[in-house]
């Protein structure tokens, strides 16, 4: 009588299947998708409560190091006088640091225009680097650290635009022992168009988790226009096409901790178009699939909270969202059965709209805390493209990965030359300068 009583109630549920497998693929879906919505909002939202609760701590900017100012160039005739300029209009003692120009085997006027700055003099003193080649960011930036004078390396892009305080707050974070590298953050320069005002909804993210990410343990990486670490405790690797998430973990394994300055601000324009955004999105994601790969060996053993909970919260798992959103797909045909699917949809849609809901409730006051940092708004539809895209590039980069279909030489993206826009006045240089020269490696 039990078994018939148990039989009748089983014939009743509609969320229980006695076949194993549409049940199993049940469990599966709600399982991929708590993991879906853990990355897109849960993460986050998790995130940006540590950045709202934390307090900094006080800055000595009497604390003052030297630091090697690092730009790697490749053909950046266009860019590079102003780059200098902005980079000489620091807020941060003139003897204090250096420019190290690394360039990679130009071909345009890129080294006469650097070699003419280098000689009219002034300080801070700028040196000129060639490379007789490409061979990648990581190889440039080994080059130049190798003539840096300065115990603090910071690394740039050519056509990037310093805050004039980004030197002045990134360094005083170096006085705690336990920080062997800072990030600043990046701020979209050309957010009139649609695509870059997307872009910058992407990076605002970043700023969040990047935050919460510091306040928790340590950032799980630093943005590659503007990095500055301890030049003593790493080396770029030229096999790695993101060296910045290799150094970070890099930096993190020895023991040290990544921190995030968001008053350190480093403008750069986005992609205007779609081709150039699949270009440097695709590397981004290609980048992080090979660091992965390299570090997993570390990074699967979860002995603090780098390992537990950041670095797979916002890299790990996100490389691999398209297979889950597929995942769901497949699973949906194997439960078979509209009522649970649908039930399903409706179930998870409503907590992901709860938790975005609540995020973008919250995110601007941190976005006011951040000086010069308005929160600007996206449509729900044009962020829902923009994840659907990046889903699309992600499964590219993993083609590409698996194909060895890569190269470690980055692609330069000519929208974002042309849209540069820089504020730095014009310097009168009278010091002499030093002039390297170094074979490629």
């Amino acid at each position: 009588m039990l078994c018939i009583s148990f039989s009748a109630t089983l014939g009743e549920m509609p969320l229980v299947n006695v076949y194993p497998i549409p049940t199993l693929a049940l469990i599966a879906v709600y399982a991929l998708a708590a993991l879906l919505i853990w990355v897109f909002v849960g993460y986050p939202l998790l995130m940006l409560r540590f950045a709202l609760r934390h307090k900094p701590s006080d800055k000595d900017y009497s604390y003052q190091p030297f630091v090697s100012v690092i730009v790697p160039t490749y053909n950046e005739d266009g860019v590079i006088e102003k780059r200098i300029q902005n980079l000489r209009d620091l807020r941060y003692p003139n003897e204090k640091y250096e420019i190290l120009v690394v360039d990679s085997g130009s071909s345009d006027d890129t080294r006469s225009i650097v070699r003419r700055i280098s000689q009219e003099g002034g300080t801070p003193q700028i040196k000129l680097v060639c490379q007789n080649e490409r061979n990648g960011k990581a190889s440039a930036i080994n080059c130049g650290k190798a003539h840096a004078a300065g115990d603090i390396i910071l690394v740039t892009d050519a056509n990037s635009v310093f805050d004039e305080r980004a030197v002045a707050e990134l360094v005083p974070h170096f006085k705690d022992d336990q920080i062997g590298g800072v990030g600043g953050r990046y701020v979209v320069a050309n957010p009139e168009s649609h695509l870059p005002r997307a872009e910058q909804f992407y990076w605002g993210l970043e700023d969040v988790l990047r935050t919460g990410e510091s306040a928790l343990d340590s950032a799980c990486l630093f943005e590659g226009s503007i990095n500055a670490w301890r030049k003593a405790i790493v080396d770029a690797d030229t096999a790695m096409i993101g060296e910045d998430l290799d150094m970070s973990i890099a930096i993190r394994k020895k023991g040290y901790k990544v921190a995030f300055e968001p008053n350190a601000i480093s403008y750069e324009p986005a992609p205007t178009s779609f081709a150039e955004q699949r270009t440097q999105k695709k590397r981004r994601c290609l980048g992080t699939i090979q660091t992965i790969f390299k570090h997993w060996h570390h990074l699967f053993v979860p002995k603090d909270w780098y390992r537990l909970i950041i670095f797979p919260s916002h890299k790990g798992l996100l490389m691999f969202t398209p297979f889950m959103f597929v995942g769901i797909l497949v699973g949906y045909i194997v439960i078979g059965n509209p009522d649970l699917v649908l039930s399903h949809i409706f179930i998870m849609s409503a907590l992901f709209l709860i938790l975005l809901f609540l995020y973008l409730h919250f995110v601007p006051r941190l976005h006011r805390a951040y000086s010069g940092a308005p929160c600007r708004q996206v449509s729900l539809l044009r962020l829902a493209s923009y994840v659907l895209f990046d889903e699309y590039l992600l499964l590219l980069a993993w083609r590409d990965f698996l194909s060895r279909r890569h190269s470690v030489l980055w692609e330069k993206i000519d929208s974002t030359r042309t849209s540069a826009k820089t504020s730095a006045r014009a310097i009168d240089l009278t010091e002499d300068q030093i002039y390297f020269h170094e074979s490629a490696r």
